[in-house]
């Protein structure tokens, strides 16, 4: 049904959504290894969900696994945060915006075309690539399956 999803996705306009990520991920090329899973992500939602990296070092530390705490971990959030507030300020907002519209032309899909078992769940899938979208540094793309074990263990919060 992941597979299903997908193509359904990429052929009704994920591709476009995906090319805009993809083109700020070229145009912020030092930070391209971090913004690759975005892409992957954007193309084909479904099967993978965005989790914060805290709640998933949370996870692991309340599992015994070994966290990486150095200083180089520690400095990256003032980078990660001016990575944000920079991507926010050129392609965030757009992005945001395209999948806003997008949204709201699944639900008029939903209601006028009658299309609920397509149009639902790239509506869903549109709301959560949202915040994605403005913040994408400091999420990991992870299996839907881990999400959901790491969300019943009380770590994941909203994005």
């Amino acid at each position: 049904m992941t597979l299903l999803g997908n193509i359904i996705w990429f052929l009704l306009g994920g591709w476009a959504l995906g090319l805009g990520y993809f083109m700020g991920a070229v145009l912020f090329f030092p930070l391209l290894p971090f913004l690759m899973p975005l892409v992957g992500y954007s193309f084909f939602p479904f099967g993978k969900t965005p989790v914060r990296r805290s709640d998933i070092n949370a996870w692991k530390e309340s599992r015994g696994e070994e966290v990486d705490l150095s200083a180089a971990k520690l400095a990256s959030g003032k980078l990660r945060f001016l990575s944000n507030v920079l991507w926010v300020f050129t392609f965030g907002w757009l992005l945001a915006l395209g999948h806003f519209i997008a949204a709201f032309a699944n639900l008029v899909g939903c209601v006028f075309l009658f299309t609920i078992p397509i149009c639902v769940p790239h509506m869903m899938a549109h709301f959560k690539l949202m915040p994605v979208a403005l913040r994408p540094f400091g999420v990991r793309i992870v299996p839907t399956s881990l999400a959901e074990e790491i969300r019943t263990a009380g770590y994941v919060k909203s994005l």
